[in-house]
């Protein structure tokens, strides 16, 4: 049992895919989840860190409708989403499932995060958030929007 799942009650894939039902009942899968909004962290080589380890928390804007979010960002997994391409897209795959959604493509451009998400038959999505270490912000191509920002020490 992971420590967000002791946290909320509610395992964390199970929390995704009823947050996907209700965007997909929209037509529009919603991120980020800070998890997808968390969820999109990148570092160059030469950069800080865009997100640091701790609790996070967020919220996502589709349709008109706001939906909260929260995670615990280890140190492992700040690191993971402070690397390249490879080590975010290897993050993103690894809190979203993969039934639920597939990562296609993964750019990092300096603190800007691009991917590009197919949901549930949905047609594909692309996603940009921005990071500054202790918050974000971030859009999809289907005009939903997200934000987070650290708010101390996972609990």
């Amino acid at each position: 049992m992971t420590h967000e799942h002791k946290r909320s009650g509610t395992p964390p894939s199970t929390r995704y895919r009823l947050l996907y039902a209700t965007f997909t009942e929209r037509n529009i899968l919603g991120r980020t989840l800070l998890g997808l909004c968390l969820v999109c962290l990148a570092r160059p080589s030469q950069a800080a860190d865009r997100m640091h380890p701790g609790q996070w928390v967020g919220t996502t804007v589709v349709g008109g409708r706001t939906f909260p979010s929260f995670s615990c960002i280890s140190q492992a997994d700040a690191d993971a989403m402070n690397g390249d391409a490879k080590s975010v897209q290897g993050y993103l795959e690894k809190i979203i499932p993969t039934e639920v959604c597939k990562i296609t493509s993964v750019n990092v451009d300096g603190s800007k995060i691009i991917y590009s998400v197919v949901c549930g038959g949905q047609p594909s999505r692309v996603i940009t958030t921005i990071y500054h270490g202790i918050s974000s912000e971030g859009i999809d191509s289907s005009g939903a929007k997200t934000e987070g920002k650290l708010v101390g020490p996972c609990k």
